[in-house]
Parts: structure tokens; sequence; C-alpha cells
């Protein structure tokens, strides 16, 4: 009796090790494949991500604009967002502000896509005897 039962005893030791070396295997390559993904993926995918928020951004600003151009009036100190696809848009209009002279608008546009965020400050001169909107430069801030 006793050889039988060490017999299956030494069955078992060998299955244990073989299939402990196989998990080990697999779980290796998984983690090598997947640290691979994320180092390939992270950098072409961070700056496309980066160019779409920039690119939200940019439709913030073209946003305000228009809207400006539409009433010469128009402030949205408080903000508004809209969404372009998968990216968004936060749009502030500051009207006449401090520091700057009558008749010029401030535009600060934050564009957001996923976990990238890049803003945008317009700066937008509203002449209030023609009535002729132009805009006076775009810089990116931090």
């Amino acid at each position: 009796m006793k050889a039988s039962t060490l017999v299956k005893i030494k069955k078992g030791q060998a299955a244990l090790p073989a299939v402990l070396l196989i998990c080990g295997v697999i779980t290796e390559i998984a983690i090598a494949g997947t640290l691979i993904a994320f180092i390939l993926s992270s950098s072409g995918w961070g700056e496309r991500l980066s160019s779409q928020a920039l690119a939200a951004a940019k439709a913030g600003v073209e946003d305000a604009f228009m809207r400006i151009t539409i009433d010469k009036d128009f402030s949205a100190s408080g903000g508004y967002s809209f969404s372009v696809g998968s990216r968004t848009a936060q749009v502030i209009v500051n009207k006449d502000p401090i520091g700057y002279s009558v008749g010029i608008d401030q535009v600060i546009s934050s564009g957001t896509a996923l976990s990238r965020q890049r803003k945008l400050e317009a700066i937008i001169v509203v002449d209030s005897v023609t009535g002729q909107v132009s805009l006076k430069s775009t810089r990116e801030i931090q």
C-alpha cells in the first residue's frame, strides 16, 4: 500500500510544478504584452488626444466669435460648453475685462479629449460705431 501511495504523491508532485511553470510563463507574456501595448499606444495616442483637445479649443473660440458677431453684447462669464464627437469645449466670454480697453472681449476656451486638456485665450475687438468684429490675437495658455 505504501508503494502505490508513494507513486500517487510523486505524480501529484510532478504536476504541480508543471502547472505553476505554465501559469508563470503565461503571466509573464501577458505582462510584457500589456507593457509593450501601453508604451506604443501612449506615445502616439497622447499626441493625438492633445491635438484633438486643441481642435476642440479652437472650435470653442470660433463658436464664441460667431456668437459675438451675431450679438455684439454677448457675454458668458459663467461659461457654456458643447461637444463635438467625443471632445468637449468649455467657453468663457468676458465682455470688457479688467486690464483691457472698452470694446474688447476675452474668450477663454478649454478643449478636452479624454485625459488631455488644452486652453486658448482669444482677444476679440468689437467696434461700437461700425459693429465690425475682428479677432485680434489667439494664444495658448496653461
